[in-house]
């Protein structure tokens, strides 16, 4: 009973990788990234929603009201584009890649 049993050691390249993005850096997006571009993505939505209710307006009155509609919502999203850049200088601080100072509200 001295014979020596084989060990089953792991054949680099016989068996499919599990996580295809094992060598790719990872984006790691903060709660507060999360929310603001969940709001984004809300806003693009309904932004293609009034898109195409210009396209299929009856008339001049509806579709210079959803004009309207779709300028309100760019101002927003302009508006959420600063919330998400704010966000991402605090996580950057946060993770010591930034020095306090970089904060907007940093006083």
């Amino acid at each position: 009973m001295n014979e020596k049993t084989p060990i089953d050691l792991p054949m680099i390249g016989t068996h499919p990788i599990q996580d295809e993005g094992a060598c790719s850096t990872q984006n790691y997006v903060s709660l507060e990234e999360k929310t603001v571009l969940a709001a984004m993505r809300e806003l693009r939505e309904r932004a293609e929603e009034v898109r195409a209710g210009i396209e299929s307006a009856a008339s001049a009155n509806e579709k210079a009201r959803l004009e309207g509609e779709l300028a309100e919502l760019r101002e927003q999203r302009a508006e959420l584009a600063l919330k998400r850049d704010d966000a991402f200088t605090r996580k950057m601080i946060m993770l010591g890649h930034l020095p306090p100072e970089a904060d907007p509200g940093y006083r």
